[in-house]
């Protein structure tokens, strides 16, 4: 993976901003958005392993310049310094009930990443969001979150 230009808190250098799909998502939806022109990578196909801790995820996201999408509320909460410390920015997933199929997590990803990407054109200074539906018919939100 090429490097981009990082300014400040912003995802955005040349392009679009590119996507780490966390191990707690299921890793076809980075395939099936990458079909659709996102420029989005999951944990396995980048580290070539499973159980990469998060402080490891978490900093080459902050070098790569590169949103971490995650459903682990556990990471979110452990992890709010170093969060804060690097700059990275994140997406968190919230499942409601704790799981959520593939299916699903591609929904509520697909809809909200248009918004997220203008979010964070408008509004670098906020770098963290989170996204959930609240069954499979609703329409998928994306707010604000502080660690």
């Amino acid at each position: 993976m090429c490097r981009r230009c990082v300014t400040g808190n912003s995802v955005f250098g040349r392009g679009d901003p590119r996507f780490l799909l966390d191990e707690s998502l299921a890793p076809p939806v980075a395939r099936a958005l990458q079909l659709v022109g996102y420029d989005i990578q999951d944990v396995v196909t980048v580290f070539g392993s499973r159980g990469v801790k998060d402080p490891e995820i978490i900093e080459w996201c902050r070098e790569e310049g590169v949103v971490w999408i995650h459903a682990d509320d556990r990471a979110r909460k452990q992890h709010k310094a170093l969060l804060q410390r690097s700059g990275t920015n994140t997406l968190w997933i919230k499942r409601p009930r704790g799981h959520m199929s593939g299916k699903e997590q591609l929904r509520i990803i697909a809809f909200v990443l248009p918004k997220l990407m203008a979010r964070f054109e408008k509004r670098p200074s906020v770098r963290h969001y989170r996204a959930t539906a609240l069954n499979d018919e609703s329409t998928p939100s994306l707010r604000e979150v502080d660690l």
